[in-house]
């Protein structure tokens, strides 16, 4: 562990691990859940249904958390995630899954603004990028665990035991919370700049979407590709990749913190365009995954630093609520484009990796630009 960083901060990651846990661990088994209700031709909505629905409650959450608290925010998103979860098993038809998928995906609009929140309150600025990704760290940790255990949770309780787990980390996740200190400026009414939204937080904004574009498209399509090339696990590419990340994620913070989030972000990119190449000229699959990982390790801790440098304690929920927008925002691009590209090509996974090439190159010119205007400075 890091020295010199709060307790505080390590039981607020433990119970973002839990809770990204909690949804995840669903994911792998939600196409074969859709299958089995007739509903092969909407496999690529779960992801973007589940984003647009966050993409909703993002400017929502924004305002909770600096209007109400950063403990209202944590709790009431995994509160919905436990009710979620329940629903699951009662999902007989198309319109009831999604609108239970919809309700989920809204549920964790919230609590990932109100624990990153958290972390830039009790964080001095020069160890930001470092306890971010820490942060990352624990809750891909829970993204990787869900992905990896969902399956063998199906084998053990079946497909509602899988959904009652969901709903008990999520549980677990809200009595975390709980015992933590609420960290919201005591002022009586949050500031009027930028209303919902925070209009300074939106250069990081704009990488975020550009950065998560290749990501939603490739959570779409990697469980097909990877079963495709032979693989029992469909979810191995995921793990991979998120196993890759979790390694680069403190190194990559303190760097973001000395050399700038631009610089953090251009290096992340960089390394995803490579990545996303191997895919494309399907010269190697699990190096490919390796890259993407570790490309994902160095631009996320950067971007929500650079979220929090920009902002004022009173308006850090809105900054950041601006950022996991254009993170939904480019799930749903990726997802959606992914599967209008593989509907009309069945075999055109390696279209979809070009798409997802070209949107990592253009990423890349914008940090470097970025970079070129402020080269040393952390608040960019």
């Amino acid at each position: 562990m890091a020295k010199g960083l709060p307790g505080n901060f390590w039981l607020m990651s433990t119970g973002s691990l839990l809770f990204f846990l909690s949804f995840n661990i669903l994911l792998p088994e939600l196409p074969e859940v859709l299958r089995k209700m007739g509903g092969q031709a909407y496999i690529g909505f779960i992801l973007p249904a589940f984003a647009f629905s966050a993409l909703l409650a993002r400017p929502f959450s924004g305002w909770i958390t600096d209007k109400l608290g950063r403990k209202h925010a944590m709790i009431g998103g995994a509160l919905f995630c436990v009710v979620a979860g329940l629903l699951y098993p009662w999902a007989n038809t198309l319109w009831l899954f999604f609108l239970i998928r919809f309700l989920h995906g809204f549920s964790t609009g919230f609590s990932p603004t109100g624990f990153t929140a958290f972390t830039t309150d009790i964080i001095q600025e020069e160890r930001r990028g470092e306890a971010l990704g820490w942060q990352g760290i624990f809750s891909n940790s829970g993204t990787a665990a869900g992905y990896a255990l969902g399956a063998s949770m199906v084998i053990l309780w079946g497909q509602q035991g899988l959904f009652v787990a969901s709903s008990v980390f999520a549980f677990l996740a809200i009595l975390i919370f709980s015992f933590l200190p609420e960290t919201k400026p005591q002022v009586e009414k949050i500031q009027p700049e930028g209303g919902l939204f925070y209009p300074k937080a939106m250069p990081p904004s704009l990488l975020m979407l550009l950065v998560c574009v290749p990501l939603g498209a490739l959570l779409t399509v990697m469980p097909d590709y990877t079963a495709g090339l032979g693989y029992s696990n469909k979810g191995i590419f995921l793990t991979v990749y998120i196993g890759s990340s979790l390694l680069v994620r403190v190194f990559s913070g303190k760097l973001s913190d000395r050399l700038g989030r631009a610089a953090g972000i251009g290096i992340g990119t960089a390394f995803q365009v490579c990545a996303l190449l191997l895919l494309f000229f399907e010269t190697a699959f699990f190096p490919a995954a390796v890259l993407y990982g570790i490309g994902q390790g160095f631009s996320a801790p950067s971007l929500f630093a650079w979220a929090g440098d920009v902002s004022t304690p009173e308006t850090r929920g809105r900054a950041l609520s601006m950022l996991f927008i254009a993170l939904e925002t480019g799930i749903i691009i990726g997802g959606l484009g992914s599967g209008l590209i593989l509907n009309l090509y069945k075999t055109g996974f390696y279209l979809v990796f070009g798409f997802c090439a070209l949107a990592s190159v253009f990423a890349l010119a914008v940090a470097i630009n970025q970079h070129k205007k402020s080269p040393l400075t952390r608040t960019l």
